[in-house]
């Protein structure tokens, strides 16, 4: 698509309408020189003399492209301020106009028009008017006419390097009218195939979409079927965790009991003893309660061993101690 749009681009960027152009050679030499404008590039045809009408004829005989003459001098070219209401009939409003913008009447002229700028903070339009006198080109055109050739613009390049370009024949309003309708097909047949371009994988995707959701429609009973069993499985997995759990509780205790058992020295009684989730508390009398922590430390299942209150010396003798640890392996 890139390739066949790329010659309207081209000639869209340029903004030259293909065309026979009609250049002026030198005055030496009195003739044209005829080349051809096609989609924004220039080929020399020929160079003929101005009073050859024969051959004029003939190269515009085999070419269906419009005939444009090309100036050697730029156009006069004048700065215009209108109201913002002229713009829908300037034109008619540069016509009429003419005598008191230029030392010329419009019928005396060849004119067009450039949109500069819209100051709409003050109302006014900002236009440049292009205007080439008839007397410049008239015997240029009575020798085209002889031929038979009727150019249907004047081309020329103006102060700036841009190419002003000047009807010499009034605009054809069917056509016009065929050319915009033309256009417009081609912008809503271009939007059209952007459209599809879009909606096309957007569809395709909706479709496959849909047919998933079926499926999986169609896989619901069984994937229920499949979580119901596995809620059932994980259930009594968690039964059997929880009775090795309290097992595991029930075990500790005497555990405790006899790694104590095995750990206080024979000189040492406990007057007291209590567990609560996990935490240890010991009370008694012994001949020396400092050697118990060092005692508890080393065994594996009691762990950070410390004085939960200070050491008093007993009336039989001995230390009265209660100490506190973290019991689990």
């Amino acid at each position: 698509m890139a390739d066949l749009a790329a010659p309207v681009l081209d000639r869209l960027r340029t903004g030259a309408p293909d065309a026979l152009l009609l250049m002026p050679a030198p005055p030496q030499t009195d003739g044209l020189n005829v080349a051809r404008r096609r989609n924004g590039r220039r080929e020399a045809v020929a160079i003929i003399p101005i009073g050859d009408t024969e051959r004029l004829r003939a190269v515009f005989a085999t070419s269906r492209a419009q005939a444009i003459l090309v100036l050697p001098a730029p156009p006069l070219i004048r700065g215009v301020e209108l109201p913002l209401a002229a713009e829908a009939s300037l034109d008619r409003v540069l016509r009429y106009e003419m005598d008191r913008l230029t030392p010329f009447a419009a019928e005396d002229v060849f004119f067009s028009h450039r949109i500069v700028g819209r100051d709409r903070a003050r109302g006014l339009l900002q236009c440049e008017l292009i205007v080439v006198p008839k007397a410049a080109v008239r015997s240029l055109l009575h020798a085209l006419s002889l031929a038979g050739v009727t150019p249907s613009a004047l081309e020329a390049a103006g102060p700036d390097g841009t190419t002003c370009r000047i009807p010499m024949v009034p605009a054809d309003r069917r056509r016009l009218a065929r050319e915009r309708l033309a256009w417009r097909c081609a912008v809503a047949g271009c939007a059209a195939m952007a459209a599809a371009t879009v909606a096309l994988p957007l569809a395709r995707q909706s479709m496959a979409l849909a047919a998933a959701e079926d499926r999986m429609a169609e896989l619901r009973p069984l994937v229920e079927q499949a979580e119901m069993l596995r809620h059932r499985i994980a259930a009594g997995s968690a039964g059997s965790g929880h009775i090795a759990t309290a097992r595991q509780q029930a075990a500790e205790p005497l555990m405790i009991l006899a790694a104590l058992t095995d750990t206080l020295p024979d000189d040492t009684w406990l007057s007291g003893l209590s567990l609560h989730e996990r935490h240890l508390v010991l009370e008694g009398h012994s001949a020396a309660a400092t050697r118990l922590i060092a005692a508890l430390a080393n065994e594996a299942l009691l762990h950070n061993p410390s004085f939960a209150a200070p050491v008093l010396r007993g009336e039989t003798g001995g230390e009265v101690f209660t100490i506190q640890a973290e019991a689990g392996p």
